[in-house]
């Protein structure tokens, strides 16, 4: 069975991918038109949210103790930013936002949590 620690790990990785899908990505597929229909096809996007999500979701269902508040607000405001993002151009609304600040948001609450400032 997996750590907890181990779910936290994957949501920092989960979520800083979602911030460099949509803050470094674009950079390069400037330059390689190639890398820029891959990383704008709507599956990345599903794909990155839905692990991002479950990752965080399995930290929050695995202990009992990461029901504080202090990691429960922005872990869950970022799950809501980025699965929000998913559907943000139906409303004529960039995701880049929305993603970039959920995906902080989760990060940190569970950096937060893996470096003891957190209950285990």
């Amino acid at each position: 069975m997996q750590s907890p620690a181990s779910f936290d790990r994957a949501a920092v990785a989960l979520s800083v991918a979602c911030v460099a899908h949509c803050m470094v990505l674009p950079v390069i597929a400037i330059s390689m038109p190639f890398l820029a229909a891959s990383v704008e096809a709507e599956w990345v996007h599903w794909t990155l949210a839905a692990f991002a999500t479950f990752a965080s979701t399995s930290v929050i269902m695995h202990r009992s103790t990461t029901r504080e508040p202090s990691f429960l607000v922005p872990a869950v405001t970022g799950m809501i930013l980025i699965i929000a993002a998913l559907f943000g151009e139906s409303f004529g609304i960039d995701e880049t936002l929305p993603t970039v600040f959920g995906g902080i948001l989760l990060a940190t609450a569970h950096i937060r949590r893996l470096i003891g400032k957190q209950p285990h």
